[in-house]
């Protein structure tokens, strides 16, 4: 069964969980787990969305998340894009670092939010790779036992609801923590409704009236015989050089444009780009992941591909309008 569309609700709160694709580490070393996080805090930074934890698991990783202006899958795949191309360089590797679709669960924050807290900070001693979770680097838990904000983490909105007083906020916080060292794994808060919310019915039923809608566009009938000469003329990249053998980025960065386009825009797969191309899949696919990346952090990119997408549909739709007019 297809799983539904996320909900995506500015304000609300996310528990999001991304694995490794096919459940193999994202992090091999002390340096992926900093850049990871080097990457959080960046665009937590930049996207302004409140981070109220996270731990990196050697093959996965869980993030509590509010997102405001910016929408949440926005941020997570400049997040996710940017890491796996770093992770990529660093280890000689091509191709998806983590799987296709992250989990995002929203949650009744005034029900869960401290419950999530504890039961993610906890993860690690739950595998087995820490006595207690002050024991794990990888988690926001250590930040919270400083009592001030850091690295991203409104460290200060959660210890609030303990105390007032800062000092007596952070014993009562470890202490809650420590009280949930006897627990196992709570099935209770994966327990969701349509996959992707977790509360009680009046919950989901809000969420459901609040959830923005945003509607899918149908795929336009394209052919990469027209397509591809088409976006290469106007990005100054003759066939010859779309199809040569040679190195040139201009003709790489073109490439990669036309397939992202043929995708989003006529649903055609990666593969069928890259046999258009007489590329190797993995190649394109990585530097389809890295043009992602840098759509996360470039807007000027980002205008100039929204006004090719623009091109195309508008031809795509003239030319339906003759046939119709023919027929």
């Amino acid at each position: 069964m297809a799983r539904p569309p996320r909900l995506d609700v500015p304000d609300a709160f996310y528990h999001v969980i991304a694995r490794g694709n096919q459940r193999r580490s994202v992090f091999r070393d002390d340096t992926d787990f900093r850049r990871y996080i080097e990457l959080l805090t960046y665009y937590q930074q930049r996207h302004r969305f409140t981070l109220y934890a996270y731990v990196l698991m050697p093959n996965h990783v869980h993030l509590l998340i509010s997102p405001h202006h910016i929408r949440l899958a926005k941020s997570m795949q400049g997040l996710q894009q940017s890491y796996t191309q770093s992770f990529n360089k660093r280890h000689r590797l091509v191709g998806h670092c983590f799987q296709g679709r992250y989990k995002a669960i929203l949650c009744d924050v005034d029900a869960y939010l401290l419950e999530l807290l504890r039961y993610v900070h906890l993860n690690p001693v739950r595998a087995g790779l820490a006595d207690t979770p002050e024991g794990y680097p990888w988690s926001s838990h250590s930040l919270y036992l400083t009592g001030h904000d850091s690295g991203g983490v409104a460290v200060e909105d959660i210890l609030r609801q303990f105390s007032s007083a800062r000092d007596h906020a952070v014993v009562a916080y470890r202490a809650f923590v420590r009280d949930g060292l006897p627990e196992g794994h709570r099935q209770d808060l994966y327990t969701v409704v349509s996959q992707r919310l977790l509360g009680d019915d009046r919950f989901v039923e809000r969420m459901e009236k609040q959830a923005p809608r945003h509607p899918q566009k149908p795929p336009v009938k394209l052919h990469l015989d027209t397509l591809a000469p088409q976006i290469g003329r106007i990005l100054g990249v003759s066939e010859d050089h779309l199809h040569g053998e040679g190195r040139s980025r201009a003709a790489a960065l073109a490439r990669a444009i036309i397939a992202y386009i043929a995708r989003e825009e006529g649903a055609i797969p990666l593969t069928a780009s890259a046999y258009h191309f007489k590329r190797d899949p993995a190649t394109l696919s990585l530097a389809l992941q890295r043009l992602e990346a840098r759509m996360g952090q470039d807007p000027a990119l980002v205008a100039k591909i929204d006004h090719l997408r623009r091109i195309i549909r508008r031809g795509a739709a003239r030319k339906m309008d003759k046939q119709i007019s023919k027929a």
